[in-house]
């Protein structure tokens, strides 16, 4: 499966802890926004910034499981196809 989205790694700015970073651009990819949290947008931020870490480990922990022949993971079936616009 082609990957569509910038590839990671992702990181939190040092500047801007709400901005998003992929090492390869120069400039903010993704900015967690909400002027009353601030806290909560640079969690944001961290959580958007291992997306990509997320999502490989998410995949690879299913093909285990697949080859194993386990049945199930629903929710981590559906939280591929979301992050992907597809199939798990």
């Amino acid at each position: 499966m082609k990957t569509l989205h910038t590839p990671g790694p992702w990181h939190v700015g040092s500047k801007y802890p709400t901005d998003v970073y992929a090492d390869r651009a120069g400039h903010a990819i993704a900015r967690a926004v909400n002027p009353q949290h601030d806290g909560e947008c640079e969690a944001n931020a961290r959580l958007m910034s291992a997306a990509p870490e997320l999502l490989e480990a998410l995949q690879d922990m299913l093909r285990l499981a697949d080859a194993e022949g386990w049945e199930g993971f629903p929710k981590a079936r559906a939280a591929i196809a979301k992050a992907t616009g597809g199939a798990a």
